[in-house]
């Protein structure tokens, strides 16, 4: 078994965390590498057997795009202020990473989405992707299409589509419903509508179009990935990969998500 841990240094305790989940893999007689990242990211591929993220939600899903082969399993332990893709907290670490290696693990699969814009790939989406007029304080102006459902010169600040499991994110704050992730759902939320528009949910087998007709525009996916574009046809799917998280705790990801969103 090859294994990276991925920290962050600046995350108080994450580079002592990662010390010791290497000597614990060491003990176990696997083969790892620790990958120390900084502010600008992750730069190479992570090909692995499993991966081990010690931070926050933005190294977590910064890890998880970096990826090599989509699906590998992550083992997240939270550093951070959020930590809702995370299995354990600092003080779990150790007993987490013994469960993973004694096969003492489940795995959960979590749906992703696409997003295309005129017929190119921009990347797939692990938590949300949120489209908005590239010039801040701008409104754009877009029709929506999902199927024979078409709302059209719809006017806001944008619109965020979000998987179930990145439900607990910038969809809750613009008052999107909390999403158990095992559905499989594409969740759009506007931000800060103009024209009459609520949040919606989809089936994930639906295809979702959003036609940007005054722009510019600017698609920012997890936080990490920007493109930005003048007008043109976005579309979001299922994406045929998986997020892939090792789970070792009794406690679920769905309560975890949504009582640590909810302060209880």
């Amino acid at each position: 078994m090859y294994v990276i841990v991925v920290y962050r240094r600046d995350k108080q305790g994450a580079d002592r965390g990662a010390l010791e989940v290497g000597e614990l893999l060491r003990t176990y007689g696997c083969e790892y590498d620790l990958y120390m990242m900084d502010e600008k990211g992750i730069k190479e591929p992570l090909g692995c057997d499993y991966l081990i993220v010690l931070g926050g939600d933005g190294t977590i899903l910064a890890s998880i795009h970096a990826l090599e082969e989509p699906e590998t399993p992550v083992l997240a332990i939270s550093y951070g202020r959020g930590g809702y893709l995370a299995d354990a907290s600092p003080q779990e670490a150790r007993r987490a990473v013994s469960a993973l290696l004694n096969g003492n693990f489940r795995l959960d699969r979590l749906m992703r989405l696409d997003i295309t814009i005129d017929g190119e790939l921009i990347s797939d989406v692990v938590n949300e992707a949120y489209i908005s007029n590239s010039l801040v304080g701008k409104v754009v102006e877009f029709d929506l299409e999902v199927e024979r459902l078409k709302l059209q010169s719809i006017v806001a600040d944008g619109m965020v589509f979000s998987t179930p499991v990145g439900s607990t994110g910038y969809n809750t704050s613009l008052g999107g419903p909390l999403v158990d992730e095992e559905l499989e759902l594409i969740i759009a939320t506007p931000v800060a509508p103009i024209t009459s528009l609520r949040p919606m949910v989809f089936s994930a087998l639906r295809r979702i179009v959003m036609k940007g007709v005054r722009g510019p525009f600017c698609a920012v996916i997890d936080g990490l990935i920007r493109h930005e574009f003048e007008k043109g046809e976005i579309v979001v799917t299922k994406s045929r990969h998986s997020t892939v998280l090792v789970r070792t705790s009794e406690v679920s990801l769905c309560e975890r998500r949504i009582k640590k969103r909810l302060g209880i």
